[in-house]
């Protein structure tokens, strides 16, 4: 005697386009005072699986492309930083900053970042250079510029609460460049520098 037995199968497939998560933000973007007619740096890190595109806000509207540029690195086992680079900063510049971060899946909005401009004259004042700043193979690069004959104190923090100084330059001309070698090994780092 012979048993046939019939069987049915219902096979679901999910889209890969919900496959995921929105975007995860691992530093939050914080606030900065700056010298009327300085230059603000605004950074944030951000985790997707998927790719992602920033949205910087200023006072939750888009931040004006006038005077603003944002840059974009993806770093290994850390995530993609991007810095919104606000040039010429005045009065008007002052305010809240945010970035909302969309993907395949969603998007995710960053907490408020202040920019405080100082309107007073501030001597023996240290920029970054924006154009000489960022992560390359030897390790983090950066550029200082501040008065001719000083020496700058570079200091490093992973927590920006305990500042540890990694390096003293003289700056005869008033600008100097700097790479932090050590910071390929670390997931992310803080710097500020002090002029002596």
């Amino acid at each position: 005697m012979a048993v046939f037995l019939g069987f049915s199968c219902l096979l679901t497939i999910k889209s890969s386009a919900q496959i995921g998560t929105p975007p995860t933000i691992a530093v939050q973007p914080l606030g900065v005072a700056v010298q009327n007619g300085g230059t603000a740096l605004i950074t944030t890190t951000a985790v997707s699986l998927t790719s992602m595109r920033f949205y910087w806000m200023f006072n939750n509207q888009s931040v004006p492309t006038s005077n603003t540029t944002v840059v974009n690195v993806n770093v290994p086992l850390v995530g993609t930083v991007s810095t919104l680079t606000i040039n010429n900063v005045s009065p008007a510049s002052a305010g809240g900053y945010s970035v909302r971060i969309v993907n395949g899946v969603g998007s995710t909005t960053s907490s408020n970042a202040t920019l405080v401009v100082l309107a007073s004259t501030v001597s023996n004042v240290v920029n970054f250079v924006s154009t000489g700043i960022g992560m390359t193979t030897g390790g983090f690069k950066l550029q200082l510029s501040g008065p001719a004959g000083s020496n700058y104190v570079i200091q490093a923090s992973t927590d920006l609460k305990n500042w540890i100084p990694i390096s003293t330059n003289a700056a005869p001309t008033g600008t100097v460049s700097f790479t932090d070698t050590a910071a390929t090994n670390l997931a992310f780092r803080y710097y500020r520098a002090v002029i002596q």
